[in-house]
């Protein structure tokens, strides 16, 4: 006896089949598992050519097997769901395919019969080993299905419909062009005669539309979306591109940077053409638990022949910086390579960096003339600005994300920052904070942008102007008297709330939004709290003058491995100057001493060197933030 679901299922489907159909239902009931068998349909009748065949998602028996004659015409196939495994003789389809939901495999050759369209449901997944397509176009639709075809051969188009995710894995024979207008389309096949178009929804961290995979592709155009390399098991890999590659305004270049086989990988997409880059997008991701190494470079478009590459990606020009979302600072050529590739390397982001070469600079600020020295490492050139007058507080910090510290104060009097921003040399004010508020920019909203903020005693609120919508923050964190801290103690690449009170660390840390309390230091000392250990994130770490001896001692929690370290550095009337000057990505201990306008640098990686820049009244700039040291000397 047939179930009733069934039958009402059927009555579904009678009112939108062909006239000249039938609609046939398996329910499995025979002594075998063949579609021949007329007692695994309902009503007890086998499908003949033209017939639509439905597949309920409770029969049983659904592992079976085609044993009609090679090649019969089916109108349609419908799969309402289950986990269905269809073997045997090669099939044709005139209107279609469609996955309603579970998991499947067809297990044979699926000819086209005429244009259609395959839908696969949400939540569905789909594996059909071969599609000839003859020279009939294929229309992929659906909710958020998934799809794998193992092979696919023939002359017509295929156009990706829909949100869904799909991957051909091989071709044989296949000329098409393909189309993709939404969703992902992993291509691993060579298919190097095959245009392939991508015009949908921008790509964006919440996802977009684009064509993904290692295998290789026509000429390319990306009107709308974007084109990466990689497949489902292998997480970074080399799309190739035979022809010339086009990626427009509203376009993106994916690449992932992973851990692989030969240590740390990024995606690369070789181009056998022009290159033409107009204003596209750079979006790179990672997942892993592994960073580049300082200097590694990865070559992430490959283009041939000597024809250099046409346009630039949004905001990058020659030799740009540029921050990741997974927080790691790279710079861009498009000379690189054998003279025309565009490449990244990883370089390390600095704070008191003035000229973008990931190092901090030494650099003072005079209040006597209001005016900004500083010695650039990249090029050791000289350079100076006047901007603040002698009562202004200095907040160094990257205002405008172009990983350059931009030249800046807080002025108490009116409670009003002034920035010279260095990606456009423009001037910006704007009145935020009131006298006594101490400020402490920071980025809060992690947009790779200092935001401007200051932490008020009286009530012991941090107010926050996120550059990220423009958005006013304010939280209650500390009190009357505790030295507010910047950093970001979690690397999460967001900054954290941070108070110092008597010998105690207390941070709000963004990553769990969790409080957590640390004793480290005597009520004496001064925080100093930056990244020693090259973790990316910030190191509990005080500074202790010991006037009895005259010595400044540096100590560091770090929080890489939690180990205690101890470094006596400089004379008690020092400035403590803590900063990444050799850009190995590790802050490093350092002094400014006003008697003789000298700084002393025990760098991690080059060493010791003592710097003969600035005079007594100065103020460290890499001081900027240390209680207490950035406004008076010691």
């Amino acid at each position: 006896m047939k179930y009733f679901s069934i039958f009402a299922f059927s009555l579904i489907l009678f009112f939108s089949s062909d006239a000249f159909s039938a609609i046939k239902i398996w329910d499995g009931g025979g002594a075998d598992a063949n579609w021949a068998t007329a007692a695994n349909w309902v009503g007890d009748v086998a499908p003949v050519v033209n017939d639509d065949l439905v597949f309920p998602r409770q029969a049983a028996r659904q592992t079976n097997n085609n044993n009609l004659g090679l090649l019969t015409t089916f109108r349609s196939i419908t799969i309402d769901g289950g986990a269905y495994t269809i073997s045997g003789n090669a099939l044709r389809l005139t209107n279609g395919l469609t996955v309603i939901g579970g998991t499947h495999t067809i297990n044979t050759i699926v000819n086209l019969g005429a244009a259609q369209t395959f839908i696969f449901g949400e939540n569905s997944f789909t594996t059909i080993a071969v599609v000839s397509l003859l020279n009939f176009s294929l229309t992929i639709d659906g909710g958020e299905g998934l799809f794998l075809i193992g092979v696919i051969s023939g002359s017509g188009n295929v156009v990706k419909n829909g949100l869904g995710f799909g991957l051909i894995a091989a071709a044989s024979n296949f000329s098409g062009a393909v189309n993709i207008n939404s969703g992902l389309l992993i291509i691993d096949a060579n298919i190097p005669g095959s245009p392939v178009t991508v015009n949908g929804l921008p790509v964006s961290e919440n996802g977009g539309t684009a064509v993904l995979g290692t295998g290789i592709i026509g000429m390319t155009n990306v009107v709308s979306g974007g084109i990466g390399a990689g497949s489902i098991t292998t997480p970074t890999g080399v799309l190739t591109v035979q022809g010339n590659l086009s990626v427009g305004s509203n376009g993106t270049v994916i690449i992932k940077i992973e851990s692989g086989a030969s240590g740390i990988e990024a995606d690369n997409i070789k181009v056998n053409g022009m290159v033409t880059l107009s204003n596209a997008a750079l979006f790179t991701l990672s997942e892993s638990d592994e960073n580049p190494a300082l200097g590694q470079s990865f070559e992430i478009i490959t283009n041939d022949g000597t024809d250099p590459i046409s346009g630039m990606f949004a905001n990058l020009p020659e030799g740009a910086t540029f921050n990741t979302n997974f927080g790691l600072t790279f710079r861009i050529t498009y000379r690189g390579g054998d003279g025309n590739d565009v490449v990244i390397t990883r370089i390390n982001q600095a704070e008191f960096d003035f000229d973008g070469d990931g190092k901090s600079d030494i650099s003072v600020f005079r209040p006597s003339n209001g005016t900004w020295y500083e010695m650039l490492s990249g090029s050791g050139n000289f350079a100076g600005q006047q901007f603040g007058e002698a009562s202004d507080r200095i907040t160094p910090a990257d205002f405008d994300g172009d990983n350059k510290t931009d030249v800046a104060v807080f002025r108490p009097s009116n409670g009003t920052w002034y920035q010279l921003r260095s990606s456009n040399n423009t001037f910006f004010a704007v009145q935020f904070g009131a006298s006594g508020d101490i400020p402490v920019p920071n980025d809060y909203d992690g947009d790779n942008r200092a935001d401007i903020a200051v932490f008020r005693p009286s009530n012991g609120t941090w107010y926050q102007m996120r550059s990220a919508g423009n958005q006013q923050f304010a939280q209650q964190f500390g009190q009357n008297g505790d030295q507010p801290l910047i950093g970001d103690f979690d690397g999460d690449g967001v900054g954290d709330l941070g108070v110092f009170r008597n010998g105690f660390w207390y941070l709000f840390e963004s990553l769990n939004r969790s409080f957590r309390a640390v004793q480290f230091g005597n009520p004496t000392d001064k925080p100093i709290p930056a990244d020693f250990d090259g973790d990316s994130k910030t190191d509990i770490a005080v500074v202790r003058a010991d006037g009895s001896t005259n010595q400044s001692n540096f100590f560091v929690l770090r929080s890489s491995d939690g180990r205690f370290t101890g470094t006596t550095w400089g004379f008690a009337s020092d400035v403590p100057a803590v900063a990444d000057y050799d850009g190995d990505g590790r802050a490093d201990v350092a002094v400014f001493r006003p008697a003789n306008g000298t700084w002393y640098l025990l760098r991690t990686t080059l060493g010791f060197t003592s710097v003969s820049f600035g005079q007594s009244g100065d103020k460290p700039v890499p001081s900027a933030f240390v209680p207490g040291r950035a406004f008076s000397t010691f």
